[in-house]
């Protein structure tokens, strides 16, 4: 809920024309929740897409191949960690050549480690939007507002106060009927 905030508040999107998109097929069920939750906001006009990764060996990628329509769309890649941001920025550059107009990103963690910050100011990334799970790294500051941490505080305080009153915590991270 963290990243749908975020999102919902932008308007530079619109909530329009958005294509979600898993960086590799063991993210897709993360996606697809992600899309429900855009469909829980009532955004009506979202699909999914998803990349498939071929490994030539560690860390080195061989191909990708996208599966779904990104062409003319705002690109949302969904994922759990940033650490090289090598998949990340790789899966950015097929997205703008698939046609993509822009390409945001939110992950749960950016761990950030090696390359990554000259791999991110070289991509097609637009934005790369993070919690502050893991403290900001040395570096950071220098790629200015194209990495926007949000913060975990309000929905930590929402599950302590749901387990001081004995409510349903796992009711925080379900996505809500329409």
């Amino acid at each position: 809920m963290v990243a749908m905030n975020y999102f919902v508040e932008q308007q530079d999107i619109h909530m329009r024309n958005i294509v979600v998109v898993s960086p590799d097929a063991g993210g897709v069920a993360r996606a697809k929740k992600f899309l429900g939750l855009m469909g829980s906001v009532g955004v009506k006009d979202c699909s999914l897409a998803m990349i498939i990764k071929q490994r030539e060996g560690a860390g080195k990628i061989g191909s990708m191949h996208l599966v779904g329509s990104v062409e003319g769309k705002h690109a949302i890649i969904i994922d759990d960690i940033i650490d090289t941001a090598g998949t990340l920025t790789e899966a950015a550059k097929s997205l703008k050549e698939h046609g993509a107009l822009s390409v945001q990103c939110f992950a749960t963690h950016g761990l950030f480690s090696g390359k990554a910050f000259d791999n991110i100011r070289r991509s097609d990334i637009n934005k790369i939007i993070i919690t502050n799970s893991i403290p900001a790294q040395s570096g950071e500051e220098e790629l200015g507002d194209k990495i926007v941490r949000l913060s975990v505080a309000p929905i930590l305080a929402e599950a302590i106060f749901r387990i001081q009153t004995r409510t349903s915590v796992s009711s925080l991270f379900s996505i809500p009927k329409n």
